[in-house]
């Protein structure tokens, strides 16, 4: 991987987390490194009748508080038994209507089904699968949560961002970047489903505090991961080469 680096006119890395690790760990000159972040597209528009088909098909009443979270569930990178632990803790802080929504598959899912289930959280936690349209399913989150060991990025934080749903992520790799260092989410030590577990339980009991911080994502979001933001920093890229 380094010698193909040192091989290209310009390495790109996708938050300044990566373009630090290219340049301490991958030992590449300054001058070969640019950081752009990645892009997602806006969120689409979901119709209210199809919101309503979503809380009935996982069975999500009114009353219930949905937390989101989506990935490939391989659980040493997304660490989702955190957000479940998470969930067994804000129910014995009295949170009982907090629901969590798991959207994707992979190889740990059984594993993680036999977790809640042991816990006593079966009615609590709902698999939805893997989605080809995920960022449909943002709507019908109260509050997005990503638990992972380590991201780059975290492009799904991007797309709930852009949403406008308010987030709660680890403190790790690129994510305080996305997050703009907490103003556009909130952060957490991985590893801490405690943490985890308080941060979303204060988003609970403030819901104009949700409000802005699902505001101030979106707004963020707009000004640095959009698409048309990618295009014109990649154009000035091969534009510089070429010349």
């Amino acid at each position: 991987m380094r010698a193909m680096c040192l091989r290209s006119k310009v390495v790109i890395g996708v938050s300044p987390a990566v373009g630090e690790c290219l340049r301490s760990t991958a030992k590449l000159p300054e001058r070969k490194v640019r950081v752009i972040y990645n892009a997602v597209s806006s969120a689409p528009t979901v119709s209210d009748d199809e919101i309503a088909k979503q809380r009935s098909k996982f069975r999500f009443s009114r009353a219930d508080f949905v937390i989101g979270s989506v990935g490939r569930v391989v659980d040493e990178h997304k660490r989702f038994s955190d957000l479940i632990r998470a969930i067994g803790i804000m129910h014995d802080n009295g949170f009982t209507n907090a629901k969590l929504i798991i959207i994707g598959d992979g190889p740990d899912r059984v594993n993680l089904e036999r977790l809640f289930q042991e816990s006593g959280l079966k009615s609590h936690v709902v698999f939805a699968g893997f989605q080809g349209e995920a960022c449909r399913f943002y709507p019908l989150i109260d509050v997005f949560a990503l638990a992972s060991a380590h991201e780059a990025f975290g492009l799904v934080l991007a797309e709930a961002m852009m949403a406008g749903v308010p987030v709660d992520a680890t403190r790790v790799g690129g994510i305080p970047h996305v997050l703009d260092q907490g103003d556009a989410g909130r952060l957490a030590p991985p590893f801490e489903p405690d943490a985890m577990a308080n941060a979303i339980g204060k988003l609970i009991q403030d819901a104009d505090g949700r409000k802005k911080l699902g505001d101030a994502g979106r707004k963020y979001a707009e000004t640095h991961f959009s698409a048309k933001r990618y295009c014109r920093e990649i154009d000035e890229i091969y534009t510089s080469l070429i010349q």
